[in-house]
């Protein structure tokens, strides 16, 4: 019965709601429901040996497991009945059909300029990393070695302006900007840092939206995300090899590619699957406790509070915070106020994004976005407190978008 109210509430939300990427309506249902399928995947064909079990969380029995997705369900269900009372309150119909123009007119800068600028920042890199690492940046003993910290975060941010500047050189010298990306993700390979990751998702970010035409992003996505994946899989691997640096690390790929393919795996399985494993495991040890619950949802900075006091308490284990969906749920009938909240606050921030969007306003959709969707992970694999602080931030960058735009949400 469950199963057919959930059907029937997703018919109707997909009678007012048109699929986009930047909505985040829809990377809610989509991130959830593929989290339970997965989840469901991993349980019963993943072998015991196989599984990660970070902090014990993956062994249950199938009956937890089924009350844990229970659980996922009847979120979904309050979830998308707050979307369709909104919807159906303010005459919100299925969004018009739009084109997200993501083309952005950067003000004119002269080539030869940004070429002065990328080599003047190239040869601050290289001056940077021999007074940090010195021949350490090509083999050390240890992955983390005492720097300077002032000099690596200059480091870091140079690194990602001249990766930045690199991009923007794309369209005119194509070889050049490959050589920066190259050069930076080398440097970023040595350091053993996730960085190499970031950096590149900035440099393909820029080129998708600025030269890229439809056909190209399209190929963009399907071979580009994949290899950001795997990609990130290997950066993950750097710090557990036996030794480090550059060298040892462009080795890897021809001497551990099993650890690469393990960590990519767990990347997967830690963004899709852990949290509904660590739900029920939530549910089974957080004591209902209505103090730790204002605590969790009371928007004043964690100072403010006694959150420095009781977070210690509000974990499955050493390792792992309880989830905030398990935390929410030990109070059943809180949890659907909550969700049925939660699901007003996506359909107010999708109707204001496409606004935005539409009135060529990219850049405070995306942030509007990015602050809706973070509720989205966090929720899944963090505590209450750490994922509800995104609503606040959500509602706080809408509030102050009606005051100071000129975009205004009529009914």
């Amino acid at each position: 019965m469950i199963w057919f109210f959930l059907i029937l509430c997703l018919y109707y939300v997909a009678g007012r709601t048109k699929f986009s990427l930047f909505s985040p309506l829809v990377l809610f249902y989509v991130f959830f429901i593929l989290s339970i399928v997965l989840s469901v995947a991993y349980h019963y064909w993943m072998p015991y040996d196989w599984k990660f079990n970070i902090a014990g969380t993956d062994r249950i029995v199938d009956s937890q497991l089924w009350l844990s997705i229970d659980v996922f369900v009847k979120m979904l269900i309050y979830f998308s009945l707050g979307v369709l009372f909104y919807k159906y309150a303010f005459n919100v119909r299925k969004n018009r059909g739009f084109k997200v123009d993501l083309k952005i007119e950067l003000p004119p800068i002269k080539t030869n300029s940004l070429v002065n600028i990328a080599l003047a920042l190239t040869v601050l890199e290289i001056i940077l990393v021999a007074m940090l690492y010195g021949k350490e940046i090509f083999i050390r003993a240890t992955y983390a070695v005492d720097y300077n910290k002032l000099g690596v975060m200059l480091l870091e941010y140079s690194l990602l302006f001249l990766i930045f500047t690199g991009s923007l050189l794309y369209k005119e010298k194509r070889t050049l900007s490959r050589v920066i990306a190259l050069f930076v993700t080398l440097l970023c390979i040595g350091f053993g840092s996730r960085m190499a990751t970031i950096y590149l998702l900035v440099y393909f970010f820029v080129i998708f939206i600025l030269f890229l035409n439809k056909k190209k992003k399209f190929y963009y996505m399907v071979f580009g995300i994949p290899f950001i994946i795997l990609f990130f899989g290997y950066n993950l691997s750097l710090r557990f090899n036996d030794t480090h640096g550059l060298g040892p690390y462009l080795y890897l790929p021809f001497s551990g590619s099993s650890e690469i393919i393990k960590n990519t795996f767990f990347n997967l399985y830690y963004t899709l699957v852990f949290g509904v494993f660590a739900t029920f495991r939530t549910l089974a040890k957080n004591p209902v406790n209505y103090d730790y619950l204002f605590t969790s949802l009371n928007p004043a900075p964690g100072f403010l509070t006694d959150w420095y006091l009781i977070f210690k308490k509000l974990r499955i284990n050493h390792y792992a915070p309880y989830s905030g969906i398990g935390e929410i749920f030990t109070y059943p009938t809180i949890a659907f106020f909550f969700y049925f909240t939660v699901g007003m606050i996506f359909s107010h921030a999708e109707r204001i994004i496409q606004k935005l969007f539409m009135n060529k306003k990219i850049g405070a959709g995306f942030i509007l976005f990015l602050l809706t969707s973070a509720f989205i992970p966090f929720s899944f694999e963090y505590n209450l407190r750490s994922s509800v602080r995104f609503l606040y931030y959500a509602m706080i960058f809408m509030m102050m978008l009606n005051i100071f735009s000129n975009i205004k949400i009529k009914r």
